[in-house]
């Protein structure tokens, strides 16, 4: 039996909603990347400006004490960590071993607080290199895993064995083993998408089910521990882009849906699980 779902309109005139993650402060928060800002969904409805530095951020998310936001910047190319009380920030990374990156696009954390982050390239020529970095508890940063043809979404698998990374321009989601110290290894194909799925962030349930945004379709994906597609739920036309859940509540589900640059086409939406007898629960 397919789940049952209710899909909500919570906020629309956005430029390009991105990276929702949950403040520690009780609310939802989301990158407007074409705008310069993170942007609030308020508790009693509506949105304002939360951090506006002027910076074109893109995926977020809380460290494992909730003191701190790790945030993809897309416009210098840099992972910011950024204080969610003061909302003041200070530049982690925006090179390696001399060379810039391409796109620092999504983010994810393990429990031993090592942050990974994908960098990947449209367009990409022969000799570029895109992958996922770690940027380590102790602030080393290495580059974890060449990845090509858009490495987007990541999580790390809550039993801490796996890391899940999307390639928007592969159509599918590799899965990498996670070692200690943020070490991964034995990456490959893991599960297939649908053709012109584009494939874009992502979360995952504590049993271990993806969550996908499809940007390709504007579809959430989701799929199962052992990798497989148990069910898409329509969202948008097109440029579903990222995906959270609120605090404490699996049965709503948070997506960010995109525009167009120059245009406020942006909405966010809340997906309410109502019944899912596929689901690992």
């Amino acid at each position: 039996m397919e789940q049952e779902f209710k899909v909500e309109k919570i906020a629309e005139n956005l430029a390009f909603p991105e990276g929702p993650v949950w403040h520690p402060d009780g609310y939802l928060i989301f990158s407007d990347v074409h705008d310069f800002k993170i942007v609030k969904i308020k508790p009693e409805g509506g949105t304002e400006v939360w951090f506006d530095k002027g910076k074109k951020t893109n995926g977020l998310i809380l460290s494992n004490d909730s003191k701190k936001i790790y945030a993809c910047c897309y416009s210098e190319t840099e992972l910011l960590e950024i204080d969610p009380a003061t909302k003041e920030y200070k530049v982690l990374a925006s090179s390696f071993e001399g060379r810039k990156f391409n796109n620092v696009n999504d983010v994810a954390i393990d429990a031993e607080g090592n942050v990974f982050f994908t960098d990947p390239k449209w367009g990409a020529k022969e000799g570029d290199i895109q992958g996922v970095y770690c940027y380590s508890r102790e602030g080393k940063l290495s580059l974890a895993a060449k990845v090509d043809k858009q490495p987007n979404g990541l999580v790390v698998s809550p039993d801490q064995k796996w890391l899940y990374v999307d390639r928007s321009g592969g159509h599918d989601i590799w899965r990498f083993k996670l070692d200690k110290g943020g070490i991964l290894s034995e990456g490959a194909q893991w599960v297939k998408l649908e053709a012109r799925a584009e494939p874009d962030g992502m979360t995952i349930d504590s049993k271990g089910n993806l969550y996908v945004a499809q940007a390709g379709n504007g579809k959430i994906c989701i799929i199962s521990p052992e990798g497989s597609i148990l069910q898409t739920i329509p969202v948008v036309p097109r440029l579903a882009t990222n995906c959270e859940f609120h605090d404490g509540d699996e049965s709503i589900l948070y997506v960010t849906c995109g525009g167009k640059q120059d245009k406020r086409e942006g909405s966010v939406h809340k997906i309410i699980i109502m019944k899912n007898d596929k689901l690992k629960m």
